[in-house]
């Protein structure tokens, strides 16, 4: 993207991100605040939503600097993801 297009930037120190659990008209949806601002997100699927969620925390517990951090909440890295093993067809 153009950056003369850039329309305002936000920072992610300090944000909250998690599920719009209350939000029904949508189905995946994601609720980030940042800088006094809301704003819902929507993915394609609960995989995607457990993605962004966590690269958003991620991104926030990073965010500050060294001196003014707390400790991370939650998981920091990725989890690791199993592969799935095709079925026998004789059991």
């Amino acid at each position: 993207p153009d950056p003369a297009d850039l329309i305002r930037a936000y920072s992610v120190q300090n944000a909250e991100s998690g599920l719009g659990n209350d939000y029904v008209k949508r189905k995946n949806v994601i609720r980030v605040r940042m800088e006094g601002e809301q704003f819902l997100l929507q993915a394609q699927d609960v995989a995607d939503v457990v993605e962004w969620i966590e690269g958003l925390h991620a991104a926030t517990n990073i965010a500050l600097d060294l001196d003014e951090r707390v400790m991370p909440k939650g998981p920091m890295f990725p989890r690791r993801r199993r592969r799935r093993r095709p079925r026998d067809a004789a059991t």
